[in-house]
Protein backbone atom coordinates (compact mmCIF):
# COMPACT_ATOMS: atom_id res chain seq x y z
CA UNK A 1 0.00 0.00 0.00
CA UNK A 2 1.45 3.36 -1.10
CA UNK A 3 2.21 5.95 1.51
CA UNK A 4 1.15 9.67 1.05
CA UNK A 5 3.80 12.12 2.02
CA UNK A 6 2.26 14.92 4.21
CA UNK A 7 3.61 18.47 3.78
CA UNK A 8 4.86 20.06 6.93
CA UNK A 9 2.48 22.42 8.69
CA UNK A 10 5.10 25.16 8.78
CA UNK A 11 5.15 25.32 4.99
CA UNK A 12 1.43 26.13 4.83
CA UNK A 13 1.79 28.90 7.35
CA UNK A 14 4.62 30.47 5.37
CA UNK A 15 2.56 30.36 2.17
CA UNK A 16 -0.34 32.11 3.79
CA UNK A 17 1.91 34.84 5.12
CA UNK A 18 3.39 35.43 1.68
CA UNK A 19 -0.11 35.70 0.16
CA UNK A 20 -1.08 38.28 2.83
CA UNK A 21 2.07 40.33 2.11
CA UNK A 22 1.28 40.36 -1.61
CA UNK A 23 -2.29 41.50 -0.92
CA UNK A 24 -1.07 44.31 1.35
CA UNK A 25 1.47 45.43 -1.22
CA UNK A 26 -1.20 45.55 -3.94
CA UNK A 27 -3.54 47.48 -1.65
CA UNK A 28 -0.84 50.04 -0.80
CA UNK A 29 0.04 50.45 -4.49
CA UNK A 30 -3.62 51.03 -5.37
CA UNK A 31 -4.02 53.64 -2.62
CA UNK A 32 -0.85 55.42 -3.74
CA UNK A 33 -2.07 55.55 -7.33
CA UNK A 34 -5.39 57.06 -6.27
CA UNK A 35 -3.66 59.73 -4.16
CA UNK A 36 -1.31 60.65 -7.01
CA UNK A 37 -4.23 60.97 -9.45
CA UNK A 38 -6.13 63.25 -7.09
CA UNK A 39 -3.04 65.45 -6.65
CA UNK A 40 -2.62 65.83 -10.41
CA UNK A 41 -6.21 66.89 -10.78
CA UNK A 42 -5.78 69.55 -8.12
CA UNK A 43 -2.59 70.84 -9.82
CA UNK A 44 -4.30 70.98 -13.24
CA UNK A 45 -7.12 73.20 -12.01
CA UNK A 46 -6.65 76.76 -13.37
CA UNK A 47 -7.52 79.43 -10.81
CA UNK A 48 -9.87 82.21 -12.00
CA UNK A 49 -8.09 85.18 -13.52
CA UNK A 50 -7.70 88.10 -11.18
CA UNK A 51 -9.61 91.21 -12.19
CA UNK A 52 -7.22 94.14 -12.69
CA UNK A 53 -7.75 97.18 -10.47
CA UNK A 54 -10.19 99.72 -11.89
CA UNK A 55 -12.05 97.07 -13.92
CA UNK A 56 -14.29 95.73 -11.17
CA UNK A 57 -17.90 95.34 -12.31
CA UNK A 58 -20.17 98.06 -11.08
CA UNK A 59 -23.85 97.97 -10.45
CA UNK A 60 -25.84 100.06 -12.91
CA UNK A 61 -28.11 102.89 -11.79
CA UNK A 62 -31.24 100.74 -11.98
CA UNK A 63 -29.79 98.03 -9.77
CA UNK A 64 -30.88 95.44 -12.31
CA UNK A 65 -27.46 93.94 -12.65
CA UNK A 66 -23.79 94.68 -13.00
CA UNK A 67 -22.15 96.48 -15.87
CA UNK A 68 -18.53 96.83 -16.88
CA UNK A 69 -16.83 99.99 -15.73
CA UNK A 70 -17.64 102.77 -18.18
CA UNK A 71 -15.26 105.37 -16.89
CA UNK A 72 -14.16 107.70 -19.71
CA UNK A 73 -11.47 110.32 -19.99
CA UNK A 74 -11.72 113.65 -21.77
CA UNK A 75 -9.87 112.11 -24.74
CA UNK A 76 -12.77 109.68 -25.29
CA UNK A 77 -15.31 112.52 -25.58
CA UNK A 78 -15.94 113.96 -29.05
CA UNK A 79 -15.28 117.71 -29.24
CA UNK A 80 -18.32 119.92 -29.32
CA UNK A 81 -19.18 121.25 -32.79
CA UNK A 82 -18.34 124.93 -33.35
CA UNK A 83 -21.12 127.37 -32.67
CA UNK A 84 -22.90 128.47 -35.85
CA UNK A 85 -21.97 131.90 -37.17
CA UNK A 86 -24.75 134.33 -36.31
CA UNK A 87 -26.43 136.05 -39.28
CA UNK A 88 -24.88 139.42 -40.06
CA UNK A 89 -26.73 142.58 -39.12
CA UNK A 90 -27.63 145.15 -41.75
CA UNK A 91 -24.64 147.27 -40.75
CA UNK A 92 -22.21 144.34 -41.08
CA UNK A 93 -23.66 143.37 -44.48
CA UNK A 94 -23.16 146.91 -45.78
CA UNK A 95 -19.59 147.02 -44.43
CA UNK A 96 -18.75 143.76 -46.25
CA UNK A 97 -20.19 145.07 -49.54
CA UNK A 98 -18.27 148.33 -49.06
CA UNK A 99 -15.04 146.35 -48.64
CA UNK A 100 -15.70 144.61 -51.97
CA UNK A 101 -16.50 147.90 -53.76
CA UNK A 102 -13.39 149.61 -52.41
CA UNK A 103 -11.15 146.70 -53.43
CA UNK A 104 -12.51 146.67 -57.00
CA UNK A 105 -12.06 150.44 -57.34
CA UNK A 106 -8.47 150.23 -56.02
CA UNK A 107 -7.69 147.32 -58.38
CA UNK A 108 -8.90 149.31 -61.40
CA UNK A 109 -6.84 152.36 -60.37
CA UNK A 110 -3.76 150.14 -60.09
CA UNK A 111 -4.44 148.57 -63.50
CA UNK A 112 -4.62 151.98 -65.21
CA UNK A 113 -0.89 152.38 -64.66
CA UNK A 114 -0.14 148.98 -66.20
CA UNK A 115 -0.49 147.51 -69.67
CA UNK A 116 -4.04 146.30 -70.39
CA UNK A 117 -5.52 145.40 -73.75
CA UNK A 118 -8.51 147.32 -75.17
CA UNK A 119 -11.15 144.86 -73.94
CA UNK A 120 -9.64 144.60 -70.47
CA UNK A 121 -9.39 148.41 -70.29
CA UNK A 122 -13.06 148.75 -71.19
CA UNK A 123 -13.94 146.17 -68.53
CA UNK A 124 -11.86 148.08 -65.97
CA UNK A 125 -13.71 151.33 -66.74
CA UNK A 126 -17.07 149.63 -66.26
CA UNK A 127 -15.97 148.16 -62.93
CA UNK A 128 -14.75 151.51 -61.67
CA UNK A 129 -17.97 153.29 -62.64
CA UNK A 130 -20.44 150.72 -61.31
CA UNK A 131 -18.60 149.95 -58.07
CA UNK A 132 -18.28 153.68 -57.38
CA UNK A 133 -22.03 154.11 -57.92
CA UNK A 134 -22.77 151.12 -55.69
CA UNK A 135 -20.55 152.49 -52.93
CA UNK A 136 -22.29 155.90 -53.10
CA UNK A 137 -25.72 154.22 -52.88
CA UNK A 138 -24.55 152.18 -49.89
CA UNK A 139 -23.38 155.24 -48.00
CA UNK A 140 -26.70 157.02 -48.55
CA UNK A 141 -28.92 154.01 -47.76
CA UNK A 142 -31.58 154.84 -45.20
CA UNK A 143 -34.29 152.89 -43.46
CA UNK A 144 -37.23 154.39 -41.58
CA UNK A 145 -35.74 157.84 -42.14
CA UNK A 146 -32.30 156.91 -40.70
CA UNK A 147 -29.02 156.15 -42.41
CA UNK A 148 -27.89 152.54 -42.08
CA UNK A 149 -24.35 152.80 -40.74
CA UNK A 150 -21.82 150.11 -41.73
CA UNK A 151 -20.42 148.15 -38.77
CA UNK A 152 -16.75 147.18 -38.79
CA UNK A 153 -16.12 143.68 -37.40
CA UNK A 154 -13.34 141.11 -37.45
CA UNK A 155 -14.86 139.61 -40.58
CA UNK A 156 -14.83 142.98 -42.31
CA UNK A 157 -11.19 143.57 -41.33
CA UNK A 158 -10.33 140.14 -42.72
CA UNK A 159 -11.95 140.88 -46.07
CA UNK A 160 -10.15 144.23 -46.31
CA UNK A 161 -6.87 142.47 -45.52
CA UNK A 162 -7.44 139.92 -48.29
CA UNK A 163 -7.96 142.75 -50.77
CA UNK A 164 -4.72 144.46 -49.74
CA UNK A 165 -2.78 141.20 -50.10
CA UNK A 166 -4.17 140.69 -53.61
CA UNK A 167 -3.22 144.23 -54.63
CA UNK A 168 0.32 143.71 -53.34
CA UNK A 169 0.63 140.48 -55.32
CA UNK A 170 -0.59 142.20 -58.49
CA UNK A 171 1.83 145.07 -57.96
CA UNK A 172 4.73 142.59 -58.03
CA UNK A 173 3.52 140.90 -61.24
CA UNK A 174 5.43 141.55 -64.46
CA UNK A 175 3.82 143.58 -67.26
CA UNK A 176 3.74 140.52 -69.51
CA UNK A 177 1.66 138.57 -67.00
CA UNK A 178 -0.25 141.41 -65.40
CA UNK A 179 -3.45 141.43 -67.51
CA UNK A 180 -4.19 137.74 -67.01
CA UNK A 181 -3.33 137.95 -63.30
CA UNK A 182 -5.54 141.02 -62.90
CA UNK A 183 -8.47 139.39 -64.69
CA UNK A 184 -8.07 136.30 -62.50
CA UNK A 185 -8.18 138.51 -59.40
CA UNK A 186 -11.37 140.17 -60.66
CA UNK A 187 -13.00 136.80 -61.31
CA UNK A 188 -12.00 135.47 -57.87
CA UNK A 189 -13.15 138.62 -56.08
CA UNK A 190 -16.57 138.74 -57.75
CA UNK A 191 -17.12 134.99 -57.28
CA UNK A 192 -16.41 135.32 -53.55
CA UNK A 193 -18.68 138.36 -53.25
CA UNK A 194 -21.50 136.58 -55.10
CA UNK A 195 -21.21 133.53 -52.84
CA UNK A 196 -21.24 135.74 -49.73
CA UNK A 197 -24.35 137.58 -50.90
CA UNK A 198 -26.26 134.40 -51.72
CA UNK A 199 -25.25 132.38 -48.67
CA UNK A 200 -25.32 134.97 -45.88
CA UNK A 201 -26.10 138.59 -46.61
CA UNK A 202 -29.35 138.40 -48.60
CA UNK A 203 -30.94 135.61 -46.48
CA UNK A 204 -30.20 137.62 -43.31
CA UNK A 205 -31.65 140.90 -44.61
CA UNK A 206 -34.98 141.64 -42.92
CA UNK A 207 -35.08 145.36 -43.69
CA UNK A 208 -36.65 145.98 -47.11
CA UNK A 209 -34.38 148.85 -48.30
CA UNK A 210 -31.28 146.86 -47.30
CA UNK A 211 -32.58 143.71 -48.96
CA UNK A 212 -33.36 145.59 -52.20
CA UNK A 213 -29.88 147.12 -52.20
CA UNK A 214 -28.23 143.72 -51.70
CA UNK A 215 -30.27 142.14 -54.50
CA UNK A 216 -29.29 144.98 -56.85
CA UNK A 217 -25.65 144.54 -55.85
CA UNK A 218 -25.91 140.83 -56.57
CA UNK A 219 -27.16 141.47 -60.12
CA UNK A 220 -24.13 143.67 -60.83
CA UNK A 221 -21.72 141.17 -59.26
CA UNK A 222 -23.08 138.35 -61.41
CA UNK A 223 -22.74 140.41 -64.58
CA UNK A 224 -19.18 141.49 -63.68
CA UNK A 225 -18.22 137.88 -62.96
CA UNK A 226 -19.60 136.61 -66.28
CA UNK A 227 -17.79 139.32 -68.25
CA UNK A 228 -14.53 138.74 -66.37
CA UNK A 229 -14.59 135.00 -67.02
CA UNK A 230 -15.12 135.54 -70.74
CA UNK A 231 -12.17 137.96 -70.93
CA UNK A 232 -9.96 135.65 -68.88
CA UNK A 233 -10.70 132.75 -71.21
CA UNK A 234 -9.94 134.78 -74.34
CA UNK A 235 -6.79 136.18 -72.71
CA UNK A 236 -5.48 132.68 -72.08
CA UNK A 237 -6.00 131.70 -75.71
CA UNK A 238 -3.91 134.56 -77.10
Amino acid sequence: MARTTARPRSWCVALRRRIDMVRRALALALVGALVATAGCRRDDTVPPAATPPGSQPSTDATGAGTTASDTHTSADTAPAPPAPTPPPSAGVSLALVAAVDEFEIAAVEQARARRLGPQASEYAQMLHREHSENLAALRSLSSAGHLVEPETTTEVHGLVGQGKTTLETLANTSDADYEQAWLQAMVDGHAHALSMLDARLIPAATDEPVRNFLNNTRDHMAMHLERGRALLESSGKR
